[in-house]
């Protein structure tokens, strides 16, 4: 009988897509290593485009609620309990058109897809390569022309604590027609590769609260993986004090140059807990020698804080071959659920800091 690991390998990257497709779910990404989706995983419709279909391993990995690896016959399973259903492993793997002819139920031992995910991300972040080798779409810059920097527009984001000094530095803009904070994202030479939009207004955040924007036929998109989102502003920072501060999202970063000034300013953001090898191989080039991540709260109480630290534990190992790493954890639940460790202010930062775990 063939093992789960051998099924997945029958599938192509096109059979993946064509069996999320008669799901209505259709990939918004795809790259050399991977294909994103939407979290069908555990939203019945719409979701962030945090799921990721890895080529090598055949596995997804989400980065939201899940935050957790399975496999294609999995993720149907999870699917149809969404929609009310259940269905068996075997009743999944036919549904993939793969023959079930010699499968029994009781015979179906789940595959450890842990240790396939570990190899993953070694195997994923040790192939570096030169960033000088990376491409990116550039933009004309002039679009940016069509942006103000509004003081009234832009009051969410000054009354949240973010400065105007690093508001200007980061070419943080206001869109009076979209109604929106325009975020600009530079590669680390200075070339516009990207724009976002923080939407306010609830029929704009219905489709999304931060989305790529588009103006005159262009979507002004890019690869989240191939770089980090201030390392433009800020690699100099780092490279004179040799080490980051990993968020998840643009505001932890403008947040943190708010507090401790923009010289210091040694913060990047994923837009996400994805880490690639293209991002490990900027921090290498760029001397880094500490690593801390500062993810988003993603726990409520001291069960799921249990859970929450084993995940990013994992996370952090992947770093490990190259640079001291630790991670903040808010031991004393000093910040509402899914918060960034910098949205309490520098006291409760520098709290969580104290207590920061070092990963070996």
């Amino acid at each position: 009988m063939p093992t789960l690991a051998e099924l997945r390998e029958q599938l192509t990257d096109e059979s993946i897509k064509d069996i999320l497709i008669q799901y209505d779910v259709e990939y918004v990404e795809e790259t050399e290593d991977y294909i994103v989706f939407p979290t069908c995983c555990h939203n019945l419709i719409g979701g962030s485009s945090k799921l990721y279909y890895y080529k090598n391993s055949h596995l997804f990995h989400c980065y939201t609620e899940c935050s957790c690896s399975f496999d294609i016959f999995d993720l149907l399973i999870k699917m149809h309990k969404l929609r009310g259903e259940t269905i068996t492993l075997k009743q999944a793997i036919a549904l993939c058109n793969l023959d079930t002819t010699y499968l029994q139920d009781a015979d179906l031992v789940k595959y450890d897809i842990s240790q396939d995910l570990r190899f993953l991300k070694i195997a994923n972040n040790t192939r570096l390569i030169s960033t000088e080798d990376l491409q990116f779409k550039i933009y004309d810059k002039d679009i940016l022309r069509k942006f103000s920097f509004d003081y009234i527009g832009l009051q969410p984001w000054i009354q949240e604590g973010i400065s105007v000094e690093i508001l200007q530095k980061f070419n943080i803009k206001w869109d009076p027609a979209r109604q929106c904070i325009i975020v600009p994202n530079f590669d680390i030479k200075g070339n516009l590769i990207g724009l976002r939009g923080r939407f306010f207004r609830p029929e704009d955040i219905a489709k999304g609260k931060y989305r790529p924007i588009y103006d005159n036929g262009v979507l002004y998109s890019y690869p989240t993986g191939k770089s980090f989102y201030g390392i433009y502003e800020n690699h100099k920072a780092i490279e004179k004090k040799k080490m980051c501060v990993i968020f998840e999202g643009e505001k932890s970063v403008l947040l943190f140059g708010s507090i401790y000034g923009a010289d210091n300013n040694i913060g990047l953001a994923t837009l996400g807990q994805n880490i690639t090898r293209e991002q490990i191989q900027y921090l290498r080039e760029m001397k880094v020698r500490d690593v801390i991540l500062a993810y988003d709260t993603d726990y409520e109480d001291v069960e799921q804080l249990k859970e929450v630290k084993k995940t990013y534990i994992e996370k952090a190992k992947i770093f490990t071959p190259y640079f001291n790493v630790s991670i903040l954890l808010d031991y004393h639940f000093l910040l509402p659920y899914k918060s960034s460790p910098i949205d309490g202010g520098r006291e409760i930062f520098e709290k969580i800091l104290s207590e920061q775990l070092k990963i070996s």
